[in-house]
């Protein structure tokens, strides 16, 4: 007796050591440990009454399960037929047979999966448009039961939930959409039909503490809002054998009240393909973006040779880019300073011009002038003879000396024009000039100052111990024309201060009549340059290249004046010994 218990235990072990091993991929909604104890007594059954093969399960999710697939890993698939479809799609399945209802007596039914939208029963919520901005749960974007078919009725209430919702996607197990909705973590929930039924029967919740969004009349004893469409099914691979798949589907079509659930006949997968057509889900559909993502994986040596190309190209555009646009930039400046060095070179001809003019006049003017001075001379010396006091002798006088006064302009004039005056005497070249305070008196009685309109005052600051050896005329020309200029800008105050140091005399002009223009500060010395509707612009170009003729020099800047008011400040420098062998220098600015 013993020896015939002992010899069939090990037939039975030799038995299921050469068996066949099948794996049965399951998708697992609730999570593994719930897909495991479900589908369990199915692999039971399958084991028992075929001995020669043996099956397992792996439970599964969505993504997991086309991997699986994808790898040979499993043999048999029990999933929705959603997932049926779209794995039949690039896998060739052989659909055994459809699942029957469990929430029927009978389980005649055969479309029992659909969607229901749960919002809590002491919500404000009662129609989808009070989604609209909310936080709404589902399992996943791709769960046929868990947010197509609910993505689909609210798309008909004409809603768009990827716009309208904020949409949390929590993943298997769907069990945890139902908690969250609970712990008011989302307003809403889209999940499979009948999982409100199968928790409360667990013990896991209470259905009254939810209500749908949208109610839906059914031939199951389960809340839903959308339509039913065909239960769960199972499928074998390519790799099963013809004979055992036709086993495993007499064994599941066979009535075994001990071993649920039911199974029938495969039910069409037409309703389901189109609604997947509806939601743009179905595989047959043009899919680009995948299309592009599959040939993108397939040509990837080559799609890395034309991105390399292209970076390269991208490279190469940009540095011939920069190139250019350096070129472009030099021949700018270039272009700048051949316009400058056109503008400069017509200045000197201008200036050459006048130069050639000037020297022209200062020698026809020269005869002319010394004639005046002589007959002056000889009348004032021929009426002192016969009256000593007569009164035509002091307007001989003036005449005389503004007679010298216009040779000397002459003099410097042809300083300004480069060439040396026809007398090179040291007594002609720098004489010693009246005292400041005089000249500047002579000066501004000379321009009629006092009776200039609007009034104007002159305060001074001379040092009475300054000296200044320059040409005759000449800081009475400069100091004339600074005046002038300050006049006709409407200057109210004037201040004049003197002093020296270190062999060297400052001379500061300062006005209150608003100063230059940045433009005009930038080139002051440019010639013909005039604001002045009868002005030539030659002005200061004349005083500062007299002051250079003697070693000085001239700047202009502006500046606050002592009244707090914006004006003009003119700097002259000029040494107090010039030498004697001075003579004029261009300035190349100008």
């Amino acid at each position: 007796m013993y020896f015939r218990v002992l010899t069939a235990m090990l037939y039975l072990c030799l038995s299921a050591a050469h068996a066949d091993e099948w794996t049965i991929g399951v998708l697992a909604l609730r999570g593994d440990a719930q897909a495991q104890a479900h589908w369990q007594p199915l692999a039971d059954r399958l084991n028992q009454q075929l001995p020669d093969h043996h099956f397992q399960l792996l439970p599964l999710d969505l993504n997991a399960m086309k991997h699986a697939v994808a790898q040979n890993r499993v043999d048999f698939l029990l999933t929705n037929p959603a997932q049926y479809v779209q794995i039949d799609s690039r896998y060739p399945l052989r659909w055994l047979v459809s699942l029957r209802s469990s929430h029927e007596p009978d389980s005649t039914s055969r479309n029992v999966i659909g969607s229901v939208i749960l919002v809590r029963a002491d919500s404000d919520i009662s129609r989808p448009q009070n989604l609209i901005g909310k936080r709404v749960g589902a399992v996943s974007p791709e769960a046929f039961g868990g947010y197509l078919l609910g993505y689909k009725a609210l798309r008909d209430t004409g809603l768009q939930p990827e716009q309208d919702f904020q949409l949390h996607f929590s993943g298997f197990p769907v069990d945890a959409l139902i908690y969250l909705l609970r712990d008011r973590a989302i307003a809403a929930a889209i999940v499979p039909t009948c999982l409100l039924e199968d928790m409360q029967a667990e013990g896991l919740i209470h259905a009254a503490d939810f209500r749908p969004l949208l109610a839906k009349q059914t031939a199951i004893p389960c809340l839903t809002s959308t339509e039913l469409y065909p239960n769960w099914s199972f499928a074998a691979l390519t790799q099963v054998p013809d004979k055992l798949a036709d086993n495993v589907t007499r064994i599941l079509l066979s009535p075994d009240s001990r071993h649920p659930p039911q199974w029938g006949a495969a039910a069409s997968t037409s309703q389901v393909e189109s609604l997947l057509r509806s939601v743009n889900q179905h595989p047959q559909q043009p899919q680009i973006w995948q299309q592009m993502v599959d040939w993108a994986q397939q040509h990837r040596l080559l799609i890395a040779a034309i991105m390399l190309i292209l970076l390269l190209l991208g490279a190469n555009h940009i540095w011939v880019a920069f190139l250019v646009r350096r070129r472009s930039r030099q021949l700018e400046q270039l272009h700048q300073e051949l316009r400058s060095r056109e503008s400069a070179l017509e200045q000197a001809q201008r200036l050459s011009i006048l130069g050639e003019m000037a020297s022209g006049f200062a020698h026809e003017l020269n005869q002319p002038l010394s004639a005046i001075q002589h007959y002056a001379e000889g009348c004032a010396i021929r009426l002192q003879r016969e009256q000593s006091d007569h009164p035509l002798l002091p307007i001989l006088g003036q005449i005389s000396h503004q007679a010298q006064r216009g040779a000397d302009t002459i003099a410097n004039l042809r300083l300004w024009v480069g060439k040396q005056p026809a007398s090179h005497s040291a007594e002609h070249h720098s004489q010693l000039n009246p005292p400041l305070d005089v000249l500047l008196n002579h000066i501004w009685q000379l321009l009629g100052a006092d009776q200039h309109q609007p009034p104007c005052q002159l305060q001074r600051d001379i040092d009475s111990t300054l000296t200044l050896h320059l040409p005759p005329t000449l800081l009475d020309q400069v100091l004339c024309n600074l005046i002038t200029n300050s006049l006709q800008a409407g200057a109210g105050q004037l201040w004049f201060r003197a002093a020296q140091h270190n062999g060297v005399a400052t001379l500061i002009w300062q006005d209150d009549a608003g100063g230059l223009t940045a433009e005009q500060l930038s080139q002051p010395f440019a010639p013909f340059r005039s604001t002045k509707s009868d002005g030539l612009g030659l002005g200061l170009v004349i005083c500062q290249r007299l002051i250079r003729s003697q070693g000085g020099d001239l700047t202009l800047r502006n500046q606050l004046a002592a009244n707090g008011k914006m004006g003009l400040q003119v700097t002259l420098t000029l040494p107090l010994n010039p030498s004697k062998e001075l003579t004029f220098v261009t300035d190349s600015s100008t």
